[in-house]
C-alpha cells in the first residue's frame, strides 16, 4: 500500500519542487519504489531526467485518456515520474469525467512504496485538492519573511477535514540550521495557537549555492552538504511509517474526488473518460477535410495522366522540328505576321489549360548568328 505525500508551499521561490525531487531520488536510493506525479504544471522531472523530454504528459491522460503506463517515465534514479503539463496543471478547471480518469490512473500507482505530489502553490481549487485529499503532507517553508505568511494561509485552508492529516514541515534555504529551527518554532506555535494544528519538523535543508543556480538540481546522493540534509528528511519519512487510518491510493482517491463532491469512483466510462474539448473537435474535423480533399485531388491527378498519350509525358529537348511539335499538338492555327505566316500547335495540359508551340530557325532572328538550333516557346494559358 504506497504512502501518498503530498508536497506543497505557500508560496513560489521556497524550493518546493527541489526538495520533492530530491527527496524522491533519496528514497529510491534507499531501496523505496518511488513514483512522482508533478501536479504543478512545470518541469519537475528535468532535475531527475536530465535532456529527456517527455512524449506525454499529464494533459494526455486528462483530455485525451491515454494510458498512465504510456504517461509514465522511468527515470535513471530509480524514480518513476508522472510529468505534468503547463495546459492541464492544478489551477485549470477540470470536468468529471477528467476527475474520474485522474483518480482512476492514481489508483493503479498503489504498487509503490511512496507517492509524491509535486502540488501547485496555487490555492485554486484543484489544486488545493491534493494537499486536502492527501493523509501526509510536506509543506515547505524558508526564513523569508514572505514565506511564513504565505505558509500560514494555505494551513488554514487545510485546516478543515481530515483530522487525521500528518503535516510536516521543511525549512529549505537556511544558512544555519539554528536559524530553520528558529523558523519552525515560530511557525509551529502560530499554527498551534491560532489553527489548533500539530505541526511536526521533518527535518532543515540548507542553502547549496550549486542547487541554487541550477533551480531544480539532482543533490541527492551527492557529496554536497545538502546531500545530507535530504538524507535526514528520507530517514525521518522511513521512520515515520506508521499507517495512517486513511492511507493507500484508494482512500486517497475517494476523498480526492469528495472534494469535488465526486462519489461514484467505480462508474466510469471509457465514454466519459476520453472527453475531446469542442475546439479540438474541431481542429480534427478540419485536418480530416483537408485531407480528404488533397486525396480527391490526387486521384483526380492520376486518372488526368493515365488518359494521356505515353509520348506525351516526357519533357521536349532540342533538337526540335516542326514535325515533332505538330505531332505532340492537339490542336493547329495558321498565323500571318509580318507577310510570313507560321503554324502555332496547342495541346491539353495534364493539369488542365492548354499549352502553346512554335517553331523557329535562328534565320528568323538576324540579331544572332551562330548554328542554326530550335526552341520551344511554351506561354502560360
Amino acid at each position: 500500500m504506497a504512502r501518498v505525500i503530498t508536497v506543497t508551499s505557500g508560496t513560489a521561490g521556497v524550493g518546493k519542487t527541489s526538495i520533492c525531487i530530491n527527496l524522491a531520488a533519496q528514497l529510491a536510493r534507499c531501496g523505496q519504489r518511488v513514483c512522482l506525479l508533478d501536479a504543478d504544471g512545470g518541469e519537475a522531472y528535468t532535475g531527475l531526467s536530465p535532456g529527456q523530454a517527455p512524449r506525454h504528459t499529464l494533459k494526455d491522460l486528462l483530455l485525451y485518456g491515454m494510458a498512465l503506463d504510456d504517461v509514465l517515465i522511468r527515470s535513471s534514479q530509480g524514480v518513476d515520474i508522472v510529468p505534468g503539463s503547463r495546459d492541464a496543471d492544478g489551477t485549470v478547471a477540470l470536468t468529471p469525467a477528467q476527475l474520474h480518469q485522474l483518480a482512476v490512473s492514481l489508483g493503479q500507482l498503489d504498487d509503490y512504496d511512496f507517492v509524491l505530489i509535486d502540488s501547485s502553490t496555487s490555492t485554486a481549487r484543484n489544486a488545493l485538492s491534493f494537499a486536502q485529499a492527501s493523509p501526509e503532507v510536506v509543506l515547505v517553508i524558508n526564513p523569508a519573511p514572505i514565506s511564513l505568511p504565505n505558509a500560514y494561509s494555505l494551513l488554514k485552508l487545510l485546516s478543515s477535514g481530515a483530522p487525521s492529516r500528518r503535516i510536516n514541515v521543511v525549512v529549505n534555504k537556511s544558512v544555519y540550521q539554528k536559524i530553520g529551527r528558529y523558523t519552525y518554532s515560530s511557525f509551529r506555535e502560530v499554527a498551534s495557537f491560532y489553527l489548533g494544528m500539530e505541526l511536526s519538523l521533518l527535518g532543515v535543508v540548507g542553502e547549496d549555492q550549486d542547487m541554487a543556480a541550477a533551480g531544480q538540481a539532482l543533490v541527492a546522493g551527492s557529496q554536497a552538504p545538502v546531500a545530507r540534509d535530504i538524507g535526514i528528511l528520507a530517514d525521518q519519512l522511513l521512520v515515520e511509517n506508521t499507517a495512517l487510518p486513511e492511507q493507500g491510493l484508494r482512500s486517497f482517491c475517494d476523498r480526492y474526488l469528495k472534494t469535488f463532491e465526486i462519489n461514484d469512483t467505480e462508474q466510469v466510462t471509457a465514454a466519459s473518460v476520453l472527453k475531446i474539448p469542442p475546439s479540438r473537435k474541431q481542429k480534427l474535423k478540419r485536418q480530416i477535410e483537408t485531407l480528404s480533399s488533397q486525396v480527391d485531388e490526387l486521384i483526380q491527378e492520376v486518372e488526368r495522366l493515365r488518359q494521356v498519350p505515353e509520348a506525351t509525358l516526357g519533357t521536349v529537348r532540342s533538337p526540335v522540328t516542326e514535325t515533332s511539335l505538330a505531332a505532340l499538338a492537339s490542336d493547329a492555327e495558321a498565323v500571318t505576321l509580318q507577310g510570313k505566316t507560321f503554324s502555332i500547335y496547342s495541346r491539353h495540359k495534364p493539369t488542365g489549360g492548354q499549352q502553346y508551340f512554335a517553331w523557329h530557325s535562328v534565320d528568323d532572328c538576324r540579331e544572332r548568328s551562330g548554328p542554326v538550333h530550335t526552341s520551344v516557346k511554351e506561354p502560360e494559358s
